[in-house]
């Protein structure tokens, strides 16, 4: 008898045998025992992740003598001709090879037709996505009204170009990549049936080879069997499967720590000419970088680890060397970089290109720390000039509003309307409180054009003498000479008693409009400069803008709504 391959000898035969797919074994299994199989379902993922065996174990567990059941015999005619792949009644067809019309043609009239002995008839087409749109088209109305005691299986790896009439009509069950975990224990189970030594290094070559898929895991324990023998050890599995060595990868990281690109270098020429992979050796150091931002996350004993247990102590220091914000850079980079090396000429350039970007990406700073420590020397930088008593006002409008307050207010009693008396000063500081006085009544105000006509042109009659008997009888402060450029109320420049007093306006509050000023005046300016003519016009001022200076018309009508 010819030799069977590990992966067919071991291939499961119930839905407790399936590894790493429960949910989907679990749902089927409910769906036989409770009588609700659907007529059709699609099994989508990864290649070698159990998408046709569970279609052949849904079909043995249909079909058995002791069925419907979900665990199958295994020993009777039928669940022993599904598993060899000859029943009359389980057709299994490849959609790459049988793609056209003309085969869902035969298809539809051989669906037509009774199961010869099984309890159904069942087609389960591999690759489907192969099919083309004639042929899909062709098996749509079979699939929406199948006859009696017929089922479709359409296993894919691209589940995405089924069409969405197919997909609507079946049942999809998508198919994940499995563990680390998952395949090294059914490694370790197939090595012990196999009576088969194997080292935990070696295993966890062969499992992260497999990246994620289970054939492809029992394929190569098949291939380094044939080569190691009945012992299998570390090195040579990796030399045999072109695994580069860990003891390799930790020295390319430990001199990326140290900055040292001359050894990284070295190391990548040594690798280059023992005959490794390239490709590979980037997906290796992509996946130790992986497992070393896992370890700093989670720690080393963390199940995400996808390392032996051996392996973990080394790897525990390795994360210390680096920051969690290094080794996302590092794996960014590397990802991008095995990207690009599956399509470049020169693949070698661009991993010696990636190697040296991880040697100085250390030395960057992140955007977050250039950003706090702008705001630290910003906050450090402190005004030069006078102490806090010449600091800029925090309400700068202050002195404008004391100045409305006293245009509109008279200190002279008269006739006229009564106003309502302007709001209360803040309190003055505790160490400076003087004795209250009993305020004087408001005079009647007058007309703010007289105010400032008065504080231009009055004489400051009972000069300092007056301000200081205004000063001091107002509110218990010393003597303070009145300036007669100062915006006042009428007393400030006429000597008539009993108008308060305006502050000075501050320095900042003077500056800010300075600047106001000369802005208006610059842009007054430059708008005239492109009048072509102007008229007079019931007291107002028409100008005439050429079509194309229509913008600065504009501008003057924005800030005369203003």
């Amino acid at each position: 008898m010819s030799y069977q391959v590990i992966a067919r000898k071991y291939r499961p035969q119930v839905f407790a045998d399936v590894v790493g797919q429960g949910l989907i074994t679990g749902t089927l299994s409910n769906a036989i025992l409770a009588g609700r199989v659907a007529h059709g379902y699609i099994f989508s993922g990864a290649r070698g992740v159990g998408k046709t065996t569970t279609a052949r174990v849904l079909a043995k567990a249909l079909n058995c003598v002791h069925g419907p059941t979900a665990a199958p015999c295994g020993e009777c005619p039928s669940c022993q001709e599904i598993a060899a792949g000859n029943s009359i009644d389980v057709l299994e067809i490849d959609a790459a090879s049988n793609r056209g019309i003309d085969e869902i043609r035969e298809l539809r009239e051989t669906v037509r037709y009774l199961p010869a002995r099984d309890r159904y008839k069942i087609f389960i087409i591999d690759e489907a996505h192969m099919l083309t749109t004639e042929a899909f088209n062709a098996l749509l109305k079979t699939l929406e009204e199948p006859p009696p005691r017929s089922l479709f299986i359409l296993a894919t790896t691209e589940a995405h170009k089924l069409p969405s009439t197919i997909q609507s009509r079946c049942q999809h069950f998508s198919f994940r990549l499995l563990d680390y975990e998952e395949i090294f224990a059914r490694l370790q189970w197939v090595c012990a049936q196999e009576n088969v030594k194997a080292d935990e290094g070696a295993l966890s070559a062969v499992t992260q080879a497999a990246e994620g898929s289970m054939r492809d895991g029992l394929s190569l324990l098949d291939q380094v069997i044939a080569s190691c023998g009945e012992q299998l050890e570390e090195a040579r599995v990796r030399q045999v499967l072109g695994v580069v060595p860990s003891q390799l990868l930790n020295g390319v990281l430990e001199a990326i720590h140290a900055g040292d690109a001359r050894r990284v270098l070295e190391l990548l020429g040594e690798l280059a000419a023992e005959g490794y992979e390239l490709g590979n050796f980037c997906a290796e150091l992509t996946r130790t970088v992986r497992n070393l931002m896992v370890a700093r996350s989670c720690g080393a004993e963390s199940s995400l680890v996808q390392v032996a247990s051996q392996e973990r102590a080394r790897l525990a220091e390795l994360a210390q060397l680096f920051g969690e914000e290094d080794l996302a850079r590092f794996f960014n980079l590397l990802l991008r970089a095995e990207s690009e090396m599956r399509y470049s000429l020169q693949p070698r350039f661009h991993l010696e290109l990636a190697l040296m970007k991880l040697v100085h990406a250390r030395r960057l700073a992140s955007l977050e720390a250039l950003l706090a420590q702008l705001g630290q020397t910003g906050a450090a930088v402190k005004p030069m000039g006078a102490g806090p008593k010449n600091q800029p006002d925090p309400d700068p409008l202050r002195p404008l509003r004391k100045a409305a307050v006293a245009d509109n207010f008279s200190s002279e009693d008269g006739p006229g309307p009564a106003r309502s008396a302007p709001p209360e000063a803040p309190a003055p500081p505790r160490d400076n409180l003087a004795p209250a006085v009993s305020p004087r009544p408001m005079a009647p105000a007058v007309s703010t054009a007289e105010t400032r006509a008065t504080a231009k042109t009055a004489p400051a009659a009972g000069g300092p003498a007056a301000a200081s008997a205004l000063n001091t009888s107002s509110s218990g402060a010393p003597e303070t000479p009145v300036t007669t450029g100062s915006v006042l109320g009428a007393e400030g420049q006429s000597g008539q008693p009993g108008a308060p007093e305006t502050p000075d306006e501050d320095a900042a509050l003077s500056n800010i409009k300075a600047l106001l000023f000369n802005q208006s005046k610059r842009l007054l300016s430059s708008c005239l400069e492109h009048v072509t003519g102007f008229r007079v016009e019931n007291g107002a001022v028409h100008f005439t803008f050429k079509q194309n200076d229509s913008f600065y018309a504009d501008m003057l009508k924005a800030r005369e709504q203003q």
